[in-house]
């Protein structure tokens, strides 16, 4: 719809429909800017009566006509220049990847052998309830 079209425009068209119990085109020429809507505005305009439960005796020749088409704001592209071949990068030549060294503190618990207490615990809450839930599985079998 138009940015001209409000919803006071359409709440007297609604109200006029319900109580005609139906629009004509002469009664959307009349609150409406037709001559300056294009078809798909009009067709927006029509669903939205319709949808509200306003029946409208719309011509057919507004929704077909092509001569009324949406003014649509032109929009200019930016033009970006090719870059010859002076606008190239010189390639750098990068160091290869070293392999990364394990930090101190994992190969001293790797070597000891002694995991953090919180692994543990961990563990024995996935063992637990491991166990909850067998033993509910086990009586609701039985």
């Amino acid at each position: 719809m138009q940015p001209a079209l409000d919803s006071n425009t359409l709440d007297r068209l609604i109200s006029l429909g319900r109580e005609r119990g139906h629009l004509t085109t002469e009664d959307l020429r009349a609150s409406l800017p037709i001559d300056n809507m294009s078809a798909e505005d009009i067709a927006l305009v029509v669903v939205h009566l319709e949808e509200t439960g306003v029946p409208v005796d719309l011509e057919e020749s507004l929704l077909s006509s092509p001569s009324k088409p949406a003014a649509l704001p032109r929009q200019s592209a930016e033009i970006i220049p090719f870059p010859g071949p002076r606008a190239r990068p010189k390639p750098v030549k990068e160091k290869p990847l070293q392999p990364a060294k394990p930090a101190p503190s994992e190969s001293r618990q790797e070597a000891s052998g002694i995991t953090a207490p919180a692994h543990w615990m961990i563990v024995g809450a996935g063992v637990f309830a491991f166990a909850v839930v067998s033993l509910v599985i086990f009586a609701t079998a039985g």
